[in-house]
């Protein structure tokens, strides 16, 4: 059968087989269409993951503004030390930024390297037991946006709360007011 025939000529031929097949064993399988109801599968299945992780982020954000807001108000003190050396606000504001993108930078990369050895080793061990080639498609798109979103929410946490400090003078950031 060639490549470019169509639903209906593939149903044909296989209907047409089907009635010489006598036994309950021997089966007909149209491999186009498991192909393609599969990649159905598979991109519901990815937008389904992409819009989890949305909210996963939504909601990790709302966790980093209050961790950063805890974290600015124990160290206010700080915040005001750094501003009578000299600091301007928007540089000890970019000093928490800075904070943050460290902090999400080394997760995101001990984070795919964790993932990346263990997608590895299970779809190796995966391959050994059914004796398939080995194939690693790595999601490009589902990890494209979850390192953006890490940035934004990195980004947008740490600098909202500090943003509230940045507007007090020197003396109430070192009194902690």
């Amino acid at each position: 059968m060639s490549d470019d025939t169509d639903r209906d000529g593939r149903e044909a031929v296989i209907n047409t087989l089907r009635n010489y097949i006598s036994d309950d064993i021997t089966q007909v399988l149209d491999a186009a269409a498991l192909v393609d109801s599969t990649a159905t599968a598979i991109t519901v299945l990815q937008a389904a993951f992409m819009v989890i992780a949305v909210i996963a982020f939504t909601l990790c954000f709302f966790v980093l503004w209050l961790s950063f807001t805890a974290n600015v108000s124990e160290n206010a003190w700080e915040f005001g030390v750094l501003r009578a050396l000299g600091l301007t606000a928007a540089q000890v504001l970019r000093v928490y930024i800075y904070e943050a993108m460290c902090l999400v930078g080394s997760s995101l990369v001990l984070g795919t390297a964790i993932g990346l050895l263990q997608a590895l080793t299970l779809t190796l061990q995966f391959n050994l037991f059914t004796e398939l080639p080995f194939v690693f498609d790595f999601p490009y798109l589902i990890f494209s946006l979850v390192l953006a979103m890490s940035v934004l929410v990195a980004l947008a946490g740490s600098y909202f709360p500090t943003r509230a400090f940045a507007k007090k003078a020197i003396a109430s950031a070192l009194k902690g007011l």
